[in-house]
């Protein structure tokens, strides 16, 4: 599988400048968010007036939501700085089976994109954080399914694998697979890069991001490849000791 492009360059390693950019991003959007309570303390403000004409309603409630906008998006890109704390521990996919399914399948819904989902029996625990593993599987699957919806009958599959079923790195192995327009290299590489987006302006272009972040936090690795009109992700998870 040499043909996946993986996303080795998100390795962030304990460090004192780790350390330094984790107090510096948590310092700023901090002080963003406070200035964004302001905002939107005033707009709410605004709203409770009696006799407000419908175009300043209309102003009022482009504040709000953008200002909802920025804060989620501060809250992802605290994230994809590496500023979530991962407690490593022993997941048991099996047990996430049933929660995973339904998330994922809600996903699809919205967009009104067939998914498959299939954990195959046996499957090992695995060496991670229960919550960010499942944060990953959620970025991967929503970037599948809008990558899917794009494309004339388009499908999702996720598929888990005990070591050696499907490949010979020794891990569980998770590949969601999406029906897609061609990539080339470069865009694959490209969609790991912070912000970086071909979904528009409403698409903060941090959840392959994060996706990279968290899966090398948990000495997971994650990669991308395309082929015959199709693009897999691969996450390669450790064996719990």
């Amino acid at each position: 599988m040499s043909d996946f492009i993986f996303a080795e360059a998100y390795v962030l390693e304990p460090s004192i400048t780790r350390s330094y950019y984790e107090s510096f991003s948590k310092g700023f959007v901090h002080k963003i968010n406070n200035q964004i309570g302001i905002i939107q303390g005033f707009a709410s403000l605004v709203q409770y007036e009696d006799n407000i004409p419908e175009s300043i309603k209309e102003a009022i409630d482009q504040i709000q939501s953008a200002t909802a906008a920025t804060s989620a998006v501060n809250q992802a890109a605290l994230i994809a700085s590496g500023c979530s704390a991962v407690d490593q521990g022993q997941v048991d996919l099996a047990a996430m089976n049933h929660f995973l399914k339904e998330k994922c399948e809600g996903i699809a819904a919205e967009a009104n994109v067939p998914l498959q989902f299939d954990f195959r029996e046996g499957v090992p625990l695995v060496q991670g954080d229960t919550r960010h593993l499942s944060n990953i599987i959620e970025h991967l699957v929503r970037n599948a399914v809008e990558a899917a919806k794009e494309i004339d009958g388009g499908t999702v599959a996720v598929d888990a694998f005990a070591p050696g079923e499907a490949s010979e790195s020794g891990h569980v192995d998770l590949f969601i697979r999406n029906s897609s327009a061609e990539l080339s290299a470069d865009q694959i590489s490209k969609s790991f890069e912070p912000f970086e987006s071909t979904k528009g302006s409403d698409h903060f272009g941090l959840g392959l991001t994060i996706s990279a972040v968290l899966a090398n936090d948990m000495k997971m690795r994650l990669g991308l490849r395309y082929a015959e009109e199709t693009t897999t992700a691969w996450l390669a998870m450790p064996v719990a000791a």
